[in-house]
């Protein structure tokens, strides 16, 4: 008797890096859950700047709810489904994906004006992987790559891929500045010593600070205005601009 065909088998998951964006499958037509973020949701986050507090946080919660956590989990679940799952990337998806809205200061009280998420390979945490983020604050919401010093070792490898063949790097960054909306920045130091080099323009060559950095970012920016009249369709947009980056995700890890 013929052994019975093995059903339950699964394609494998695939290593993020390994995925060329040309590979990507995206959807053809979109059927999201996410609604959009609305005027209260922005409004949370303009009191949250004006009163960086505990007592703020406490005031806004049921709004923080259902306003802001909510509709920000119904858009990861929609780039879960539309994206990941379809072409079997293995990213930690539901665990630790979010920020939170609260500092850890000890007891300070002091709280964030923006939320953020970034799905991370398994064998790392958010923090401690290259980032591809989606962060809501008052100013809109921004999609990009970050890299930092919470994981030196990878931050310590894209500086070095990128001191390698600037040329290939400046290729993949600047035709994305050269649209509009898109920034390079990077940051060092703390404290009255902290440092910021920022370029809205496309560069002749990388700047000089690059080499003691603590952290670099290749971002786009969606205006306030602009994603409350998009609504559900900041999805599309999300992982238009997560397929933008991906080639440098890709430069920075292999």
């Amino acid at each position: 008797m013929p052994p019975e065909p093995f059903l339950d088998a699964q394609p494998s998951l695939r290593p993020p890096a390994s995925v060329p964006v040309d590979a990507m499958q995206t959807p053809d037509e979109w059927d999201v859950k996410f609604e959009g973020f609305s005027q209260a949701a922005f409004g949370i986050l303009d009191r949250l700047r004006d009163i960086p507090h505990i007592d703020q946080y406490k005031k806004e919660k049921p709004g923080v709810t259902d306003d802001l956590k909510d509709p920000f989990r119904r858009y990861r679940d929609d780039l879960v489904v539309h994206w990941v799952l379809p072409n079997r990337i293995d990213f930690e998806t539901e665990r630790h994906v979010f920020s939170r809205l609260l500092k850890n200061d000890f007891g300070a009280g002091g709280c964030h004006d923006n939320l953020w998420m970034a799905f991370f390979r398994p064998e790392t945490k958010r923090l401690k992987d290259v980032q591809i983020s989606h962060r809501v604050s008052p100013d809109g919401f921004d999609v990009g790559i970050y890299v930092g010093s919470h994981v030196k070792n990878l931050l310590d490898r894209a500086v070095s891929r990128i001191a390698d063949a600037p040329e290939t790097y400046l290729d993949l960054v600047n035709p994305l500045i050269d649209r509009g909306g898109w920034r390079f920045a990077l940051h060092g130091g703390s404290g009255e010593r902290a440092w910021k080099t920022v370029r809205k323009e496309p560069m002749d060559g990388l700047p000089d600070d690059l080499a003691r950095c603590k952290g670099l970012w290749v971002r786009r920016r969606i205006g306030r205005d602009r994603v409350l009249d998009v609504g559900p369709d900041l999805v599309r947009i999300g992982l238009e601009t997560v397929m933008d980056v991906w080639p440098i995700y890709r430069f920075y890890l292999t």
